[in-house]
């Protein structure tokens, strides 16, 4: 029986709030559903403002016009991240200056990023990779005498915590992804945090096609016009919809999660005692969501060994990311493989395995016996 990577998560009532929407005759977005979700997000993670997108990309896409990028400024990325985490950014013209990952937990080296920062950088994007939080406190303090906007991109990070604060809350912004391979999801979806009040406004704008429709829907204006340089970010109704069915089944999901995750560290802790790969270090600040599962191995030999082993149990394993500064993209953009030598190292080492709601704890037992038998005769 094959163990699928991903399953995405139903929580039952996604049906019922369809209906509601084809009641409703409204479809096209920014309606009734739409503003119980970011009302639903805004009160749960104490968000200022939330702004509900068609993906992370868009939200993070929406961010990069928010901050004014333009053609002479330079925005510091990882390179081990999802190829949209710097393509967002590309698209206005700014320089992405990639920078290297801390191997503990494949999250942004806070030290290497400041080391490159220049006159012209004007943001700097953590990830949050598998929901361990990044150190982004250390990012704001270094970055607080200079107009650099800190970005967060939580797109896996949505109930994760990083010293009480929750992922995406504490930069001006945040991003976070509903996409199905995600704890929630809305097929494909993301929003916005915008956690600085005073970039709302122009945020809204930009948000609504570039217009202040908003305002007028308020009573703040009499007629609406375009004011921004904007773009078509909100999804749409039924969208919205799916995603609060999803939303209001939060703590049904993560405690699901949660099971499935611990099944795995039983599992897994012993064979890292042995010496054959090693998890990613999860301290007390860090209060993770139960997102993922993954492993760092001595080296590439042993993650494809693993992984093709897995595959002959039909039991669905995937690598994280190619780093994007050696990508055909990355080629192009003037970078090279040696350039970020510790993210080449290291990217090709890291394996993910099967993590979804519809696992149990025979699942994960035979995920690690898989794991197990690939390495059998190394203790001879």
């Amino acid at each position: 029986m094959t163990i699928r990577f991903n399953e995405p998560f139903l929580a039952g009532n996604e049906l019922d709030y369809l209906a509601q929407v084809l009641d409703n005759g409204a479809f096209a977005g920014n309606g009734p559903f739409t503003k119980r979700v970011h009302r639903l997000l805004e009160e749960r993670y104490g968000v200022p403002h939330v702004l509900l997108t068609h993906s992370c990309t868009g939200a993070l896409e929406l961010a990069a016009l928010a901050i004014g990028l333009g053609p002479d400024d330079e925005v510091i990325v990882p390179s081990y991240t999802f190829a949209s985490t710097a393509s967002a950014f590309l698209r206005t013209g700014a320089r992405i200056v990639f920078c290297e990952i801390d191997p503990v937990d494949m999250n942004i080296d806070v030290a290497d990023a400041l080391s490159r920062v220049t006159e012209r950088t004007k943001a700097i994007v953590p990830i949050h990779y598998g929901g361990i939080g990044s150190d982004v406190p250390a990012l704001l303090e270094q970055t607080s005498d200079h107009e650099i906007v800190v970005v967060e991109d939580a797109a896996q990070g949505l109930e994760a915590k990083f010293h009480g604060s929750w992922l995406g809350t504490m930069a001006p912004f945040g991003t976070l992804s509903f996409h199905e391979t995600k704890n929630i999801h809305s097929g494909l979806g993301g929003a916005l945090f915008v956690n600085d009040p005073g970039r709302f406004e122009l945020a809204e704008d930009i948000w609504e096609r570039g217009t202040n429709r908003t305002k007028m829907l308020r009573g703040l204006v009499d007629k609406y016009t375009w004011v921004e340089l904007g773009s078509s970010f909100y999804p749409s109704e039924l969208q919205a919809a799916f995603l609060l069915a999803q939303l209001e089944a939060l703590d049904r999901n993560q405690s699901e999660r949660r099971v499935v995750y611990e099944a795995y560290l039983e599992h897994f802790r012993p064979m890292e005692e042995k010496g054959w790969f090693r998890l990613p270090r999860v301290e007390s600040h860090h209060e993770i969501n139960f997102h993922s599962f993954f492993a760092i191995f001595d080296s590439v030999e042993d993650a494809d060994r693993v992984r093709l082993r897995l595959l002959e149990d039909d039991i669905h394993a995937y690598i994280g990311y190619v780093p994007l500064h050696s990508s055909p993209m990355g080629l192009r953009l003037g970078y090279r493989p040696d350039a970020l030598p510790v993210t080449e190292e290291y990217a090709s080492r890291v394996l993910r395995m099967p993590f979804h709601n519809s696992m149990d704890a025979d699942d994960v037992a035979r995920v690690a016996e898989a794991v197990a038998a690939s390495f059998s005769g190394s203790e001879e």
